[in-house]
């Protein structure tokens, strides 16, 4: 990296669906920009991430640099090791952004009670909201160091979803047990992590990207209806415009702030 202090970005899933959108967003933006950007880009199988490699080798230069780093998000052993690149990597700069994308729907919305079962259950709270939970701890040091030089302007996004909203009318449906429970997890630290580290420049955002269509998003017979990349372009947005009067609240692709 040059002496130019680059915008830091650490988006986990980041190989594919709405992480690798996100990131081939952000490094089209930054490109157009002319910015100094550095995307640390986590993924459970590196080697395997052959489109992130290819949007690297398109994009990589001076500005505009990338590190590919092993995340399980379950992972104590994957998390600790991250963490402790970021310190290093990232001890003068801090980090700007965390997106908490990473997340598991073992089971579909019309699949109800009798599909609950321990080990999907602990297997889904652990990645949904157990291990982003975990590795934004560990990364809290870096990213107020980043907040305390660019106040309101660091900031860290949860990928929720509205199917968790326990006042949304359209979700007052039964189904999905863990993937739902956890994001109303996921919404609740957010709220927590806002009201605890607001006042040192750091805003929350718990975000619903809509029903992408990712292969998540198409499971069973229904297709989802939003567009990856309009899903992201709302997020981002999201992410833009949301400042101290907002921090904590949920909201979605849409700009619009959904029930709890």
């Amino acid at each position: 990296m040059t002496g130019t202090i680059p915008w830091t970005c650490l988006v986990t899933g980041s190989n594919r669906g709405l992480g690798y959108e996100f990131v081939r967003q952000c490094v089209d933006a930054a490109k157009k920009q002319g910015t100094y950007a550095y995307f640390i880009c986590c993924c459970r199988s590196p080697d395997k991430a052959v489109q992130l490699k290819q949007l690297i080798r398109d994009n990589e230069d001076e500005k505009v640099t990338f590190t590919v780093l092993k995340l399980e998000i379950t992972s104590h052993a994957d998390r600790r090791e991250v963490i402790a690149f970021c310190e290093q990597k990232l001890e003068t700069m801090g980090l700007n952004l965390l997106v908490n994308n990473a997340g598991i729907m073992p089971h579909y919305c019309s699949e109800g009670l009798e599909t609950v079962e321990p080990g999907e259950l602990h297997r889904t709270f652990n990645n949904n909201f157990i291990g982003p939970t975990l590795l934004t701890q560990g990364l809290m040091n870096l990213i107020l160091k980043a907040a305390a030089r660019d106040p309101m302007k660091t900031k860290i996004v949860s990928i929720s979803s509205k199917s968790g909203s326990i006042g949304h009318k359209r979700f007052m449906i039964g189904g999905a047990y863990d993937y739902r429970c956890s994001k109303v997890a996921i919404n609740r630290t957010a709220r927590n992590l806002a009201a605890e580290f607001g006042s040192s420049g750091v805003i929350v955002i718990p975000v619903c990207p809509g029903w992408a269509a990712t292969d998540m998003g198409n499971r069973g017979h229904l297709k989802a209806e939003v567009p990856v990349t309009e899903s992201i372009e709302g997020v981002r947005m999201c992410i833009k415009n949301a400042t101290q009067a907002t921090n904590g609240l949920f909201v979605d692709h849409l700009q619009e702030y959904p029930p709890w």
